[in-house]
């Protein structure tokens, strides 16, 4: 039975600190292929979590946003072009996705409208892990791909 988007509801939730391996940069959202695929190619065994973006900017931006593609890693390796550090954890608002990633705005304005119902501030990075995607060797049915959104709750 497929699952649809409006069974998926926005929850709070703590989310505790990772090691990761990521390459920050300013592009296209389309275009993280290229700084996945080096983080996995230096990191190799040491991968031990789903890949995941940070993005620094308060808005949508068509060209030019601030991006930083993110791989747990089970222990510090280092690698030249890669940053290795401790992402701090805390309170998220949270919410999964279930839709091409052409989509995804949808489910951004439902966290956000509930971040606005509850009176809760959240702030950047927000985060996006891909638990369910693109295939490596057979093309997916991308309305059945899987995105977790999570944006930090501000301490008041």
């Amino acid at each position: 039975m497929a699952i649809k988007q409006e069974c998926f509801e926005v929850e709070e939730k703590v989310v505790d600190s990772i090691l990761i391996a990521s390459i920050r940069y300013k592009k296209k959202y389309c275009d993280c292929g290229q700084a996945f695929g080096k983080i996995c190619r230096k990191m190799g065994r040491l991968a031990s979590g789903k890949p995941f973006k940070l993005y620094y900017d308060a808005e949508y931006k068509e060209d030019n946003a601030d991006i930083e593609s993110c791989i747990d890693i089970s222990k510090p390796k280092e690698s030249e072009g890669i940053y290795i550090r401790t992402l701090e954890g805390g309170k998220f608002l949270s919410l999964i996705h279930q839709d091409s990633y052409d989509d995804i705005g949808r489910s951004y304005e439902k966290i956000i409208a509930y971040a606005n119902e509850k009176d809760c501030s959240t702030s950047v990075p927000s985060r996006e892990i891909y638990i369910k995607g693109p295939g490596m060797l057979f093309k997916e049915n991308p309305k059945k791909y899987l995105t977790e959104i999570q944006m930090i709750i501000d301490d008041e």
